[in-house]
């Protein structure tokens, strides 16, 4: 899928901003803080309505303005396209969020999503590589969680849909367990087997990407740095039984003798573990007032060598191993949709030595992605070019 045309209006520190994009490279540069990261934020809310720098609706408003607008023309072919658009408007206190298709206000972020993916002619998604990417390696398990399952809700809107409706059941479930008064178990178990049904599609789905993640992963790693050690993914999970070969329980291992070559088990084997799980756990819940074992406690964790990246990785360890991630993500959403993301490479030239620059831009340079990438640097591949000055922007 290509951007043809990027309209920005009042979006973060941007005035009214409009340019076409070449259908492979394009360098936006200009000093820090003049709106350059804002340009991807605008794309990257289009595909997934989210700020990847988790801003709220209110702080994508510029400030002084009380609404703001992204909106693109997308289309692989002359003879079609089709128009996306998000507004945020003040209401009251607080900035509302509608997203459009075509001019049609679509009603729930789930099926803006869901519509994305789901027309065959359309397949919109971006995939971002940024500074705060790092947390991915180094921060809390809730951010590995959610970059799965964002992986996986774009190439698949099932997915999604699966994760919001457990998202909904475990809220309900832990609401009956904070209850002063206990309530019967026929009354917990109406909620406890929806949940496991539900917990057990998503892990089901998540080890079956890791899989394929796992088949390309080091290979990818190799090709950035040659030489390097192995680089390998592993779903870390309390209630997964480890001797299945599938998951592992804690980080401190050796991987060489655990290597997750066992089949995939069915639904069935996952909802067995985890209904068993919670059965142990049950007193413990009712103590805690929350669900103690399931999908939303699992954590994903990267070996590089015998070591987990995470407390261990170098600076450099830790950015190759992001960009073998990012490359691999790409290649497994194109794999299983057959469209093609747009990349977004945020403060490329902080983030990367020369060496890594290179091989980056020239592999996508290869590639037939459209790529979009900030930097304070001229680049040292050809391109077309954009200068943004005080939320403002100049080609050339």
């Amino acid at each position: 899928m290509l951007v043809r045309e990027i309209r920005l209006k009042h979006f973060r520190n941007l005035g009214d901003l409009r340019f076409t994009p070449e259908p492979r490279l394009n360098f936006i540069l200009g000093e820090n803080g003049q709106g350059k990261t804002s340009i991807l934020e605008g794309l990257s809310t289009l595909s997934t309505l989210r700020s990847f720098r988790g801003a709220k609706n209110q702080e994508l408003v510029k400030v002084g303005e009380t609404w703001a607008e992204a909106s693109a023309t997308v289309g692989d072919r002359p003879d079609w396209s089709t128009e996306l658009k998000i507004t945020f408007a003040q209401a009251g206190e607080r900035v509302a969020r509608t997203a459009f298709i075509d001019g049609k206000p679509i009603r729930s972020s789930t099926q803006y999503l869901s519509s994305r993916f789901g027309n065959v002619e359309l397949g919109f998604h971006s995939i971002v590589f940024n500074p705060s990417d790092h947390d991915l390696i180094r921060g809390e398990p809730a951010l590995r969680r959610g970059y799965l399952d964002r992986a996986l809700s774009a190439e698949d809107p099932e997915y999604l849909k699966t994760l919001s409706r457990y998202a909904k059941i475990l809220e309900q479930r832990n609401a009956l367990l904070k209850l002063d008064a206990r309530p019967t178990e026929s009354m917990l178990e109406g909620f406890t087997a929806p949940l496991v049904e539900m917990g057990a599609r998503i892990v089901h789905a998540r080890l079956g990407w890791l899989a394929r993640l796992e088949k390309i992963l080091g290979e990818t790693l190799r090709k950035t740095v040659p030489g390097a050690l192995p680089l390998r993914a592993f779903y870390l999970s309390s209630w997964i039984k480890k001797n299945e070969g599938i998951s592992i329980s804690s980080v401190e291992f050796d991987p060489a003798r655990f290597a997750l070559q066992n089949p995939l088990p069915a639904l069935e084997f996952f909802e067995a573990e985890f209904r068993e799980a919670l059965s142990v756990k049950r007193e413990a819940e009712w103590r805690a007032g929350v669900t103690l074992a399931g999908p939303h406690r699992d954590d994903l964790a990267l070996f590089y060598g015998a070591q987990p990246l995470r407390g261990h990785g170098s600076q450099g360890e830790t950015r190759s191993a992001l960009i073998a991630l990012k490359l691999c993500e790409i290649e497994l959403f194109r794999s299983k949709t057959g469209h093609r993301p747009i990349l977004l490479l945020d403060d490329f030239s902080s983030e990367l030595d020369r060496g890594r620059r290179e091989y980056l831009l020239r592999t996508l340079f290869e590639s037939d992605l459209q790529v979009f990438v900030t930097s304070t640097e001229e680049p040292p591949f050809a391109g077309k070019i954009f200068r943004v000055k005080q939320g403002a922007l100049e080609i050339g």
